[in-house]
Parts: structure tokens; C-alpha cells; sequence
């Protein structure tokens, strides 16, 4: 957005320079920064509209990458909960054919 924001000062900076030093008679020239001036908070809430609109799917995106992390997480603790249910059996028969020897 800092790009947005440079542009949009230079475009207001380089208009108002413009029209000052122009030969023209000075109501006209009040007229015309006047204009320019008012569509200053036009600019501001669009971009300020394009700021929310991105703020909005940056938490989209993060939202489902968390969601995709949670389900990979429930899925490796599920496979190492898994894992060791085979370890504990695997024990288990040793332990019962050791003590039964």
C-alpha cells in the first residue's frame, strides 16, 4: 500500500503544482484545485476499500492454512497414537512369551 499512498500524494502534488503555475486567471485556478480537492476522500476510501479487501483475504488465506494445518497435525498425532498401540501389542506378546518360557 505504501506505493498506492506515494502515488496517490504525487498525483495531488504534481496537479496542484500544475495548476498553480499555470497562466490562468486565479478564480479559475481556486475553481479547479477546489475540484481537485474534493476528490481527494474519493481516492482515500477507495483506497482505503482496497486495503480492507486485502486485509480480508489475507485472513482468508491464514485462516485456511491453519485449518489445513490442524487436520494434518490431528492426522500425525492419530498415526503416532496408531503407532504405538502397535508397539504396546508387539511388547505386550513379548513380554507374555518371555514370562511364559
Amino acid at each position: 500500500m505504501k506505493f498506492k499512498d506515494g502515488l496517490l500524494l504525487g498525483v495531488i502534488l504534481g496537479l496542484g503544482s500544475a495548476l498553480l503555475y499555470t497562466p490562468k486567471p486565479g478564480e479559475e485556478v481556486r475553481e479547479e484545485v477546489r475540484e481537485k480537492l474534493d476528490s481527494v476522500p474519493r481516492h482515500f476510501f477507495n483506497l482505503l476499500e482496497s486495503l480492507i479487501d486485502l486485509s480480508i483475504s489475507v485472513l482468508d488465506f491464514s485462516k485456511g492454512a491453519f485449518e489445513g494445518q490442524g487436520e494434518r497435525l490431528s492426522k500425525a498425532v492419530s498415526s503416532g497414537i496408531d503407532a504405538a498401540r502397535e508397539k504396546s501389542e508387539e511388547l505386550r506378546k513379548m513380554t507374555s512369551n518371555t514370562l511364559s518360557e
